[in-house]
């Protein structure tokens, strides 16, 4: 039994929930403690969970918080040597966890770690990026930036070697030693969801951790499922995931910089939204959270 403690959020994601405790209760080498916090899902599923799962450790959150608080939570409820944070949309192989830690227990030099991750047709989804910058929150515009400036960066190549080390890697699958989490400060419950990786990654950076990817590991993650559950979540996550590059540029980015790559990416957004607003009512909601939530933020900056 590794000194391992697996730490998973959930909300409103009980198929697949089910089926990553089941690959988690089969593995070869089972973990110290599973810990699951259910962020508020409200729908009265959690308690035949409880009884159909008695070796986890259930945490029962009062609010939906996020994605970082409810990681933040799960860690400061134990104290094993190793921390996994994992999505409840991933099922992981029956001896991973078997080879995977004492592979890591051998290299001190790794950090912050992950492994490949494939969807359910068996393709490569790639669970990493480069950091963001001024111009390239476009897909095409980073795919640019790789081949041009990056090319270690490049998907085909982190993808074909045993080990890469991407700038940042996916929340979806992070493991790292508990001395580690605390010397980045945990996750940065000013994130709802999404950014909160790319974040932890850089700040990881800043105190010289490395971020790695192991190609001889592979989990399934079915991305997306707690986010589109309904759609009032799937509003709420798509206008998240602006506001949280928002608060990812406010927060590493410096001078002018960060005026420009707030404009850009509120130029970009809006422009889309709009357009499709014409045919789509969600992209309207979404615009009814975000026009305030810009408001704020450019007075800030005047």
């Amino acid at each position: 039994m590794p000194d391992l403690s697996i730490i998973v959020v959930n909300y409103r994601s009980w198929s697949k929930l089910e089926s990553c405790l089941q690959s988690l209760d089969q593995q070869e080498m089972r973990a110290k403690k599973v810990i699951v916090i259910d962020n508020h899902s409200n729908d009265g599923i959690l308690e035949g969970f409880i009884k159909k799962f008695p070796w986890v450790d259930w945490i029962k959150s009062d609010t939906n918080a996020g994605f970082a608080a409810a990681c933040n939570l799960g860690a400061y409820n134990t104290s094993t040597r190793w921390l996994l944070f994992l999505n409840p949309d991933t099922r992981l192989p029956k001896d991973c966890l078997e080879t995977l830690i004492p592979y890591c227990d051998n290299h001190p030099d790794f950090h912050l770690i992950t492994i490949k991750q494939l969807s359910e047709s068996g393709k490569n989804t790639h669970p990493y990026g480069i950091f963001p910058n001024v111009w390239n929150s476009n897909g095409i515009l980073r795919s640019l930036e790789r081949l041009i400036f990056h090319t270690d960066q490049i998907k085909k190549v982190m993808a074909k070697n045993p080990i890469a080390f991407p700038h940042w890697i996916s929340g979806s699958f992070v493991l790292l030693r508990k001395e580690h989490f605390d010397l980045t400060g945990g996750w940065d419950d000013r994130f709802w969801m999404y950014c909160e990786d790319i974040d932890l990654s850089k700040r990881a950076e800043e105190k010289g951790l490395t971020r790695v990817l192991l190609n001889e590991w592979e989990c399934f993650h079915s991305h997306g499922v707690s986010s589109r559950s309904d759609l009032t979540t799937k509003i709420k996550t798509k206008a998240e995931v602006i506001k949280s590059t928002h608060i990812y540029i406010e927060k590493h980015f410096r001078g002018k910089n960060k005026k420009l790559a707030h404009q850009w990416l509120k130029f970009q957004k809006m422009i889309g939204l709009y357009l499709l607003s014409l045919i789509d009512a969600s992209k309207r909601e979404i615009l009814k959270i975000l026009i305030p939530f810009w408001r704020e933020l450019f007075s800030k900056q005047l």
